[in-house]
């Protein structure tokens, strides 16, 4: 059985869709008023619901990276203190393998125009900041024997139906929906954008692998997608006008941008032989497919 932290969470939704509801799952803190949610830094709660449990899926934690600006502390104690908390409840129950879900946000602004593993992390945001001194938690955890096995996963920009509706994903097709003009804050950042059921089954198949020691591993598509170009593809799935505004400022200050962010996703298909299935398209018409 599987544990996974963070399960009515948009990933977390599509892990239990592809492994069924009978996990036994954790949120971080009430989630949509669920009495069964409970903090994620609760270690004795956290012991007694995975009381049994071999593998954890650690999700859990806020991903708005703008939001993390105007609440760093509140991003730190979920994804830092909360993974610290998870972590000591994991080992104390002798949970073997721990798939850890980081970000690329941990890179901030690489100097390749594909990002691998090797990179340094180097992040710019408080979340990318909580998520990079997460992953040093858990990759401790296994130097000093605490768990038998993790695998940190990076993932790059996650979307489809059930994402959030101010993220640009989800306001890019909710302007698709109402075929009105694509308003945008950049044209040209460039993001490598991955479906979310295809890392909810890179996450379960790095869950099933069972080798000793730390793995540390992006997913992604590993093709770039500018925002111009995403724009244009809702637009014309969702029979709008093909018309790009650019206007105003984004939801974070250009000097904390990003704009190159693409990753080089080799090292997954040689470990797990996962490689993302979902083209752009398809996922569009997913995305706006749900909003019907």
């Amino acid at each position: 059985m599987i544990g996974i932290s963070g399960a009515n969470g948009f990933i977390g939704r599509a892990v239990l869709r592809r492994i069924g509801t009978d996990a036994c799952v954790a949120h971080a803190g009430p989630v949509d008023g669920e009495a069964g949610a409970i903090d994620i830094c609760d270690q004795p709660a956290l012991e007694a619901l995975f009381a049994g449990i071999d593998t954890v899926v650690h999700l859990a934690g806020p991903s708005a990276v703008a939001a993390s600006f105007d609440a760093p502390a509140a991003f730190a104690r979920a994804h830092v203190l909360g993974t610290a908390t998870l972590l000591a409840a994991a080992e104390r129950i002798g949970v073997r393998r721990f798939v850890h879900v980081s970000s690329a946000e941990v890179y901030g602004r690489p100097d390749t125009a594909c990002v691998s593993e090797s990179a340094p992390l180097l992040p710019v945001s408080p979340y990318g900041a909580a998520k990079a001194a997460a992953e040093q938690l858990v990759s401790g955890a296994v130097r000093r024997g605490a768990l038998e096995s993790a695998i940190i996963v990076r993932p790059f920009s996650v979307y489809g139906p059930g994402m959030r509706a101010n993220g640009l994903v989800g306001r890019l097709a909710a302007q698709a929906r109402l075929r009105q003009p694509m308003r945008v804050f950049s044209a040209d950042t460039t993001r490598d954008y991955l479906y979310v059921d295809d890392l909810a089954r890179g996450l379960l198949m790095a869950a099933a692998r069972d080798e000793p020691g730390l793995l540390t591993l992006n997913m992604a598509s590993g093709t770039g997608t500018d925002v111009a170009a995403l724009a244009t593809a809702f637009a014309r799935i969702g029979g709008g006008p093909d018309e790009l505004i650019v206007e105003g400022q984004g939801d974070r200050s250009c000097a904390f941008d990003i704009a190159h962010l693409v990753a080089d996703v080799s090292l997954a298909r040689e470990t797990l032989g996962w490689r993302a299935e979902v083209a752009l398209a398809d996922g569009v018409r997913d995305c706006l497919g749900e909003m019907a």
